[in-house]
């Protein structure tokens, strides 16, 4: 062979050795590794993209968030990662879908994330996987047919809809809440359903409705919890299925009075509603005969001599603003002088119509839903332990408020007058509340889901120089453990 021949088979040999291999054609080529992912989706809106992208941990606390689980394309995507239960404050890879625009985006705290609410917006997104296992001991993601409640319902707003989600326990103690069963769209969800008796503080599955604005909310306090007045509100809701533990009111028998009658203000209304001894005694009064709207009502009864201290059945006219609220003393109530004032109340009957000075009972299942606890007048043989005939009805509410809610335990503590000396009333109160647990165990309610002790004269209520003041001391206090 010729030696340039030779030379130039030698020379194509060795390129062929050093060229790097071309991959054929339809080979597979490695994937590029996912890149970090970006502030916010808005640049893949009206899109149908899916991105898998790393968030770094310093991006994991930046950022609104608006939404749950549908997150708005504007939204911070670690963050709402994070809220989503995807990745925790470390951060991590994800997997973004981009979704259509939604009518309405609710906002929760979850994951320790708080995300807004939002109305319409033009694109939304989504993660795909299953949740972790949230950092800090939080219980794992529900199902998503039945996902977290909102913070409060201002997302659902002029909309009929019907929701039902799940209150995590730490959201049924955050929050505000205006109105007494129907409540402000913008009230803590899970704090309402608290309040209206749907739920404990353990949380669980509530379903509510949303309705159209209301022109009041009257404010109560019920279940361990105080929900405010307020004047008109845009839209509102309330709680479907039957609360936990019903009041039990006599049936045509009127309802108990408000702290104050401020969420009646600018109305004309005509109200009637008892007092029970217990109420006259709290609150300040501003007026005489004509009160402003938030002095106390059952004080301000007492001052105007529609009831004693010791409780009744009372009828009030909501009436104008007045420029002055004159102050006086009368019948063991001082009022106190004010100007001008929005509204103002007057209570309508006759003032000298007979008084009784025995305490009139609250209702025994309703009070103690509102406040945790309830006086009980509990009537007793004199200087004895033993129940008098007249006390069966008041027991026999208090049995069936028991009975009506298996997780309701209670403490029993007797309370006497300051007549006769501590030695003598600290152990008659003792014996006293005994006496009421026995009565109760022997009624059917487990004798573990109650205590008893006594007080004696220690904790008056009310003044003991007077007899309506010895009698409203002369007590069981039921409260709630």
């Amino acid at each position: 062979m010729p030696r340039a021949l030779l030379s130039l088979l030698l020379l194509l040999l060795l390129a062929a050795t050093r060229a790097p291999a071309q991959p054929l054609d339809g080979a597979a080529k490695a994937p590029a590794a996912p890149g970090q992912c970006p502030d916010n989706m808005d640049a893949f809106a009206d899109s149908d993209e899916v991105l898998t992208c790393i968030c770094p941990a310093e991006q994991m606390s930046q950022g609104s968030v608006w939404g749950t689980d549908l997150y708005t394309t504007d939204s911070a995507t670690c963050r709402a990662a994070q809220h989503a239960g995807m990745l925790g404050r470390r951060g991590g890879t994800v997997t973004v879908e981009i979704q259509p625009g939604q009518p309405r985006y609710p906002g929760t705290t979850r994951n320790g994330v708080q995300s807004q609410n939002y109305g319409s917006y033009r694109a939304s997104f989504r993660f795909q996987g299953t949740p972790q296992q949230a950092q800090g001991g939080a219980a794992p993601a529900q199902p998503a047919t039945l996902s977290q409640c909102p913070d409060d319902m201002s997302a659902y707003a002029e909309s009929a809809e019907i929701v039902t989600c799940i209150c995590p326990a730490a959201q049924v103690g955050q929050g505000s809440v205006w109105g007494t069963d129907t409540y402000t769209a913008d009230s803590a969800t899970c704090r309402a359903a608290l309040h209206a008796g749907l739920l404990t503080r353990q949380g669980g599955t509530v379903t509510l409705e949303m309705l159209p604005g209301q022109g009041r909310y009257p404010g109560t306090t019920r279940n361990g919890v105080q929900s405010q007045n307020y004047g008109s509100y845009r839209a509102s809701y309330r709680f479907q299925g039957a609360p936990r533990q019903q009041a039990a009111a006599t049936p045509g028998a009127p309802q108990l009075c408000p702290d104050n009658m401020s969420s009646f203000a600018d109305s004309d209304e005509a109200v009637t509603c008892l007092c029970p001894g217990e109420a006259t005694l709290r609150g300040a009064v501003w007026g005489t005969d004509n009160y402003t709207a938030d002095s106390a009502t059952c004080r301000a009864a007492v001052h105007a001599g529609m009831i004693a201290q010791t409780g009744g059945s009372v009828s009030m006219q909501m009436l104008p603003g007045a420029p002055r609220y004159p102050g006086t003393t009368r019948n063991g109530v001082q009022s106190q002088n004010y100007g001008a004032y929005n509204a103002s109340f007057r209570f309508t009957g006759d003032p000298r119509a007979a008084k009784s000075t025995a305490p009139v009972q609250a209702p025994v299942a309703e009070t103690l839903q509102r406040t945790g606890q309830v006086q009980l007048y509990i009537t007793f043989r004199t200087n004895s332990a033993d129940l008098d005939i007249n006390a069966a009805p008041v027991l026999t509410q208090l049995r069936d408020t028991l009975a009506a809610d298996p997780a309701l335990r209670l403490r029993l503590t007797g309370h006497t007058d300051a007549t006769g000396t501590a030695a003598i009333n600290t152990p008659l109160s003792q014996r006293r509340a005994e006496s009421v647990r026995q009565w109760l165990v022997a009624n059917g309610i487990a004798a573990n889901r109650l205590t008893a002790e006594g007080r004696g004269p220690n904790e008056p209520i009310a003044d003991n120089a007077s007899e309506s003041g010895r009698a409203l001391n002369r007590r069981v206090q039921a409260a709630k453990l």
